[in-house]
């Protein structure tokens, strides 16, 4: 499966909702900026870091939890210089997971 699969399929598994993209930005930040502005975070990014988002019908679509993970990899970006790791929560269950399986090994020793 790509990326785009398991945001997808990440999206629907914790019940959120699609909204249209500057809807989104507006609920995960309390503003509202321009259309193209959003637009603008979604094709061309902002220190090196995409916007998620999908379109659907000539309409761009996002979540709020991707609007609060791209505010957090632009800051990182600006204060350290990198882009930190951003897990979806589809790789944060992987790691959970993993992590478990490792737990149960060493106390089954």
């Amino acid at each position: 499966m790509t990326k785009t699969a398991f945001a997808i399929i990440d999206a629907i598994k914790e019940n959120e909702k699609y909204l249209p993209l500057v809807d989104a930005v507006e609920q995960a930040t309390g503003r509202r900026p321009h259309l193209s502005t959003c637009l603008r975070w979604c094709t061309r990014g902002s220190r090196g870091v995409r916007l998620e988002s999908r379109v659907l019908g000539g309409r761009r679509l996002c979540t709020i939890s991707a609007v609060i993970r791209y505010m957090t990899a632009t800051t990182a970006a600006s204060v350290g210089g990198m882009v930190a790791p951003v897990q979806t929560p589809h790789q944060a269950n992987v790691a959970a997971e993993r992590a478990a399986k490792k737990l149960a090994a060493r106390l089954a020793k």
